[in-house]
């Protein structure tokens, strides 16, 4: 994304966020921003937060304002990338390194 842009991005991808808190009980989003007040090649905004299970969202249950902040945020977007991490807690390492 442009310099310029990332903070229209930040605030579009908290709106993202908070529908989906307030209508699925996912947990709040911290979003993040980075390289705008730097002189950084890579501008970067990103959102995290946790939850127990990964479940994919299906369409139907997708909040209209995220089809519609969604759709104002792509154009500012280079690129769009989604990471799903686990965290690795002492039972899991266990569990799963034998």
């Amino acid at each position: 994304m442009e310099r310029k842009d990332a903070w229209e991005v930040a605030r579009l991808l908290r709106s993202i966020c908070d529908a989906y808190s307030e209508s699925s009980g996912r947990a709040e989003a911290t979003v993040y921003v980075s390289g705008t007040g730097t002189p950084s090649s890579e501008i970067e905004v990103c959102a995290e937060w946790e939850q127990e299970t990964i479940d994919a969202n299906r369409m139907p249950n997708v909040p209209d304002s995220v089809k519609s902040d969604n759709g104002v945020m792509f154009p500012l977007l280079k690129s769009y990338e989604i990471e799903f991490h686990e965290i690795a807690t002492n039972e899991k390492i266990l569990e799963r390194s034998g």
